[in-house]
């Protein structure tokens, strides 16, 4: 009785109904018989003793027993491997459909998937999923499963408003590996109000309802964390062999997120580089227009470089706004990306076009919505304003769209428009903002192109004249040194008329005294003043030449050339023709010719330009100097004649020595010089004659122009 009192108390025999044990107690008497076996022994209990003969059949048993329970547990270890192969096999194909994954918008059916091998391995669910927590633990985004396999859109749930996801945000944050939660009753119903409030979320429990499924009133939330966030799996009771499968399933879970993140990120790389490959197609075809009939090219490079970034359209274009024009240009591409006639709409001539110049000019993105019947009113209204010819045509196909969706993203010049049958969504929009600034900053230079091409002609006059003026200018200044340079020998010659005339009288009157002997002696001296009349008229011949020469066309021929002489003569030319024109200016000057410097073939006339240019400047920089000195010298060096122009003046910097031989510089006050001037002296040294010219300078110093010419 004690032993019985004992068992009922301490085992599950306990649990016998107390009829049962009341019978067991109630006897006086019990005998035990026990035969040991490999994993137990057998028992007998009887009121009377068992007799001997009996008692050997329990050894017998007992051997029957051990090869039953050797197949017990020859059965157990075999569902225990065969239930392990299970939920390896369910991870596996988990891991494998992550693994397969080429996009990131797959993760909802890798989520899907979830649902399916957990409820395959015995689990029934009312609901599974996953969260994927943001950095700020503000929200989480739930990714749900689905027990039809079903791909259920992720929607975000603040994790700072409900005590639940407060609490499931808290188990992360403690490092849980596996987290489990009850609710039931009004706790459990206003979870599920709070639910049925979230966008999207509310959406898809909405939907559950009107198919009939409702909501439990008692759930069981088991959470299973990993590093990015938590699985979910809902049931309506404790499956406390499936903890660590759960945990197992986060563990692969962590993989599969982690793939998802490298696809993420593979994903922004490859869109960026199609972006900015669509971007440059677009600067590049942009960059090639020249007339304005080249812009109806833009549309189908538009239509082409949308399809290229996965903005999904089937109609497009580029509206031009010319404010001054009072007009939109409009240049549209048809669904299959082809040029559509050219419209030219009034800024106020329709609602969308004062709508989208409205937004235009605020740099708003603006959007509108047609339906059939609208779109078919505006393709009238265009054929009424005589913009469209062919309804057909304009709509690109036998009838008009549905639905239209009409998008105008703004850049500086227009704006881009994208038709579609939805809006687009934010990253949609993005890419076509990153198209219509690139479209933005090409359309810029094509203008600049178009603006400096209708100045180009002008530009050219413009540049002729100068030039002109600058010959004209260093004919000027020749005539005046010519002026100077002529006067001397005139003056010569008409002094020696005026004494030679006077002698003839003198001669005369000694012819008729008598005198022979001294009007022989006048006569000879009248000789002299003859050969130099003769001489001075001679030089004064050779002026007139040179200047002849520097006013006509450039021979088309080299001529072989002394280039002392020709450095000597312009040098005194530029000086006396400054000296003519201000009468205070005054400068020594200097030669140092190489005497042995052989003769070259030039233009004479392009080389004393340049060279009455050099002298020119050299003076002007001394002009302010003390002691103003101009040294003009030749050398013969490497097989090159060296012709040096050195002054004392002022000196440049170093800025404006890489500015003087461009075209229009000039560091003279306006109106003293076209900036033409050593531009043409580098052209005609290094194209006209395979040379160099180079410039020294040091600010406070003065100025050194070195021309190296080839000997041939």
């Amino acid at each position: 009785l004690e032993y019985d009192q004992w068992v009922f108390a301490n085992t599950p025999l306990g649990n016998m109904p107390e009829n049962v044990k009341a019978g067991i107690l109630s006897e006086h008497y019990v005998m035990f018989s026990i035969s040991a076996m490999k994993y137990g022994f057998l028992e007998a209990v009887s009121i009377e003793p068992i007799p001997a003969n009996l008692m050997e059949i329990f050894p017998r048993f007992a051997k029957v027993f051990e090869q039953t329970y050797t197949r017990f547990l020859d059965l157990q270890k075999a569902e225990t491997q065969a239930r392990e192969s299970q939920i390896q096999l369910a991870m596996e194909r988990v891991r494998a459909r992550t693994m397969a994954m080429q996009r990131s918008e797959e993760l909802p059916e890798v989520a899907a998937l979830l649902f399916q091998q957990v409820k395959i391995l015995g689990v029934p669910q009312f609901h599974c999923g996953f969260n994927i927590f943001e950095i700020d633990d503000k929200e989480c985004i739930w990714y749900p499963g689905s027990a039809d396999g079903d791909i259920l859109p992720p929607c975000k749930i603040p994790l700072t408003e409900h005590p639940v996801f407060m609490a499931f945000n808290e188990s992360r944050k403690r490092g849980d590996e596996l987290f489990v939660y009850e609710k039931e009753g009004e706790y459990q119903a206003g979870h599920y109000r709070y639910m049925l409030s979230l966008p999207v979320l509310g959406e898809i429990l909405q939907n559950m309802l009107d198919a009939g499924i409702p909501f439990p009133t008692f759930q069981i939330d088991h959470v299973a964390n990993f590093s990015h966030g938590n699985l979910l799996f809902i049931t309506s009771e404790h499956f406390p062999e499936m903890h660590d499968t759960f945990k197992r399933f986060a563990k692969v879970f962590e993989q599969t997120y982690t793939r998802f993140l490298d696809l993420q990120k593979a994903e922004a790389s490859a869109q960026e580089a199609i972006k900015q490959s669509s971007l440059d197609r677009v600067r590049g075809e942009i960059a090639s227009m020249r007339t304005a009939d080249d812009l109806t090219r833009i549309t189908p490079v538009v239509w082409h470089e949308l399809t290229a970034l996965g903005v999904p359209f089937f109609r497009c274009g580029v509206f031009i706004i010319k404010e001054k024009e009072q007009l939109v240009h409009v240049y549209l591409s048809t669904p299959e990306g082809k040029s559509l006639a050219v419209l030219h709409l009034p800024f106020e001539g329709a609602e969308l076009t004062i709508n989208a110049v409205d937004h235009w000019r605020r740099q708003q993105t603006y959007a509108a919505h047609w339906d059939r019947e609208q779109f078919m009113a505006w393709v009238q209204t265009m054929q009424t304003q005589g913009q469209v010819q062919s309804a057909t045509t304009y709509q690109g196909a036998e009838s008009p769209p549905e639905s239209l969706t009409l998008q105008f993203i703004p850049f500086n010049q227009g704006m881009l428009y994208i038709g579609s049958t939805d809006a687009l969504n934010e990253d949609q929009l993005s890419l076509a903002k990153d198209l219509a600034a690139a479209f933005s900053v090409a359309y810029a230079r094509y203008e600049d192109f178009k603006t400096i091409e209708n100045t180009l002609s002008e530009l050219k006059a413009a540049q002729s004249q100068l030039i002109q003026s600058e010959k004209m200018a260093s004919l000027g200044e020749l005539t005046a040194g010519i002026a100077h340079e002529i006067q001397n020998p005139l003056n010569f010659v008409n002094n020696f008329s005026e004494v030679s005339s006077e002698m003839i009288d003198e001669m005369n009157e000694e012819l008729e005294k008598g005198d022979i002997v001294e009007a022989k002696i006048i006569a000879e001296d009248l000789k002299q003043n003859l050969i130099k009349i003769n001489h001075h008229g001679n030089r004064a011949s050779s002026i007139v030449k040179g200047m002849l020469e520097h006013s006509r066309t450039s021979s088309k021929e080299k001529e072989l050339t002394d280039i002392n002489a020709l450095a000597d003569e312009y040098l005194r030319l530029t000086y006396h023709g400054l000296r003519a024109k201000e009468k205070n200016f005054n400068s020594d000057f200097k030669t140092d010719f190489n005497p042995n410097l052989p003769k070259i073939e030039v233009f004479r006339q392009d080389m004393g330009r340049v060279l009455l240019n050099l002298i020119n400047n050299a003076f002007w920089a001394v002009k302010d100097v003390e002691k103003p000195l101009v040294i003009i010298s030749t050398k013969n060096i490497d097989n090159q004649v060296n012709i040096s122009v050195k002054d004392n003046g002022s000196g440049m910097s170093k800025e404006v020595q890489a500015k003087i031989f461009q075209p229009f510089f000039t560091t003279k006050p306006t109106g003293q010089g076209t900036g033409l001037g050593l531009s043409l002296a580098y052209d005609i040294v290094t194209k006209g004659h395979g040379g160099t010219i180079e410039c020294e300078s040091e600010e406070g110093k003065g100025t050194e122009f070195i021309i190296q010419l080839p000997i041939v």
